[in-house]
């Protein structure tokens, strides 16, 4: 289910004129990641939604892309110094 809102921010928009919103669930579909593990990049502050609606958290397909092109890194770095 997409939202749209009418936010000038220079996002995606539809042919109303509207930017497309994905709810959480959506976003993490195209990102291949479970919903949980959305919520968690929300929380710890890696994941920026646009606005919330009641309970429901909305990404821009802007958000959405530069969350498919960060940098992941997995646990502690190895480097020696």
């Amino acid at each position: 289910m997409n939202y749209n809102v009418s936010k000038a921010k220079g996002e995606v928009r539809n042919m109303e004129g509207q930017k497309t919103l994905y709810t959480t669930p959506e976003a993490a579909e195209a990102l291949g990641i479970s919903a949980s593990h959305m919520r968690k990049l929300i929380m710890t502050g890696k994941a920026q939604p646009d606005q919330q609606i009641g309970g429901t958290w909305l990404f821009t397909s802007d958000e959405i892309e530069r969350l498919r092109n960060r940098k992941r890194t997995r646990g502690v770095s190895k480097k020696t110094t």
